[in-house]
């Protein structure tokens, strides 16, 4: 057997079918919904270019670190190869390499500057991170090669000399006028004795070529060079800095922090872990809110949207006054009535809803397709980011859905409350 379609539901798409005496509430019907989908594509495109916009930064600043990193609170880490070996056994964790940070100065004829040297060695992961930003990835090896170049000597004769290489950041080659072959002067804090006294210590080294990031901080205050030149020139022996370690997820760092903190609380004690998020943790929080303010205040979009659902509900009322009238004296409740002018305005909002999602998708498509110009020296882009989450689409779509539906209360308890002695007095 058949079930019948209710009643309610039969009478609400009736009234949305039917030629009506007055055009204009038909016009404002099509203006309602299309005002619903217009407020949830643009929702739906701007949430993606923000989230596109935080996932390119989030890139950016994994590629000049790492997923989580194991410091020791007293300083160097010594016994970082064994650390290092246990903590890639887990089945959490991808890669673990150890890496130097030092303050050091760079000087040439243009001037000086204080920077961060960090210092990698040659394992995978290190090496195709830093491919990844180069200018020319094919030189990635003579960081861990002595580049030749030719000096002068006192006498006025040239020689070849063997210097160490490091690479650089754009934004400082073009600060201090470097370039690939360039020679510069490290000076690093740590103090050595010299027939003239305690000096500095400093060394000559050979730039090898340049890395752009799009973070300028980063390109105009750190420097790369190997882990054994670091280890030499600043005196750490045979320590590093730390341990940095790259994990299968990166949004679920916390599991595998834990992990490692319970697999090295037994042999060693003093060390501490942070991921990515710690190390910019005001950065994200600040996104984040930036996200939810624009969701909040284009949602009111879709709010402003609705009261034109709100308008054309109450010239049906008025409308269908008599028929409202003849439906309450052959036995329809109250309660009938509300719900069919609740399903007439859930249908024009669930409509405008899933228009403006389809056009909210294409839109976010074409733009990521053919993409929007911006300035890359600002945004270290070219084109806006687009990065389409299916949970952004699904709450657009819920807060849309709730606010039209919301919407139709009013004119449907007006509707309810309607005296069919009232209404028909005057037909």
């Amino acid at each position: 057997m058949v079930k019948a379609f209710p009643f309610e539901s039969f009478m609400a798409l009736r009234y949305l079918r039917s030629k009506r005496k007055e055009v204009f509430i038909s016009i404002i019907t099509v203006i309602s919904l299309l005002g619903v989908a217009v407020s949830v594509m643009v929702l739906n495109v701007v949430l993606a270019v923000m989230t596109g916009f935080e996932e390119e930064l989030q890139s950016k600043l994994i590629d000049a670190n790492a997923h989580i990193t194991l410091r020791h609170y007293q300083g160097g880490l010594s016994d970082y190869q064994g650390i290092g070996k246990r903590i890639a056994e887990l089945p959490s964790v991808e890669s673990v390499f150890p890496y130097t940070y030092s303050q050091a100065m760079i000087r040439n004829e243009q001037g000086a500057r204080g920077i961060l040297i960090r210092g990698i060695d040659e394992s995978d992961e290190p090496v195709t991170k830093l491919k990844k930003i180069m200018k020319n990835p094919e030189n990635i090896r003579r960081l861990f090669e002595r580049g030749e170049v030719e000096v002068d000597r006192p006498d006025g004769s040239r020689d070849s000399a063997f210097l160490p290489t490091l690479i650089i950041g754009e934004e400082l080659q073009r600060r201090m006028g470097l370039f690939p072959g360039s020679v510069i002067t490290l000076l690093a804090p740590e103090l050595s004795s010299s027939p003239l006294g305690l000096m500095p210590r400093h060394r000559r080294f050979l730039v090898a070529d340049i890395y752009s990031s799009g973070l300028i901080e980063y390109e105009s205050g750190l420097a790369y060079i190997s882990i054994k030149e670091a280890q030499e020139f600043f005196g750490l022996n045979d320590t590093v800095t730390g341990i940095e370690i790259m994990v299968r997820d990166r949004n679920s760092t916390q599991p595998v922090m834990s992990s490692i903190t319970t697999l090295l609380q037994d042999s060693h004690d003093g060390f501490y872990l942070s991921d990515w998020t710690d190390q910019n943790r005001p950065l994200w929080e600040a996104i984040q809110l930036e996200k939810r303010v624009y969701f909040i205040v284009l949602l009111l979009l879709i709010l402003i949207a609705s009261f034109s659902i709100v308008a054309t509900l109450v010239m049906v009322v008025m409308e269908k006054g008599r028929d409202i009238a003849i439906l309450k004296t052959m036995g329809a409740r109250d309660r009938q009535i509300l719900k069919i002018f609740l399903i007439q305005g859930s249908v024009i909002g669930v409509g405008g809803v899933i228009m403006g999602t389809l056009l909210g998708y294409l839109g976010c498509l074409l733009l990521k397709q053919y993409g929007f110009p911006i300035d890359a020296r600002v945004f270290s882009i070219d084109t806006v980011p687009v990065y389409m989450r299916i949970s952004n689409f699904m709450l657009v779509a819920g807060a849309g859905v709730v606010i039209t539906s919301l919407a139709g209360l009013y004119p449907a308890f007006r509707a309810s409350k309607l005296s069919p002695a009232e209404a028909l007095r005057f037909e």
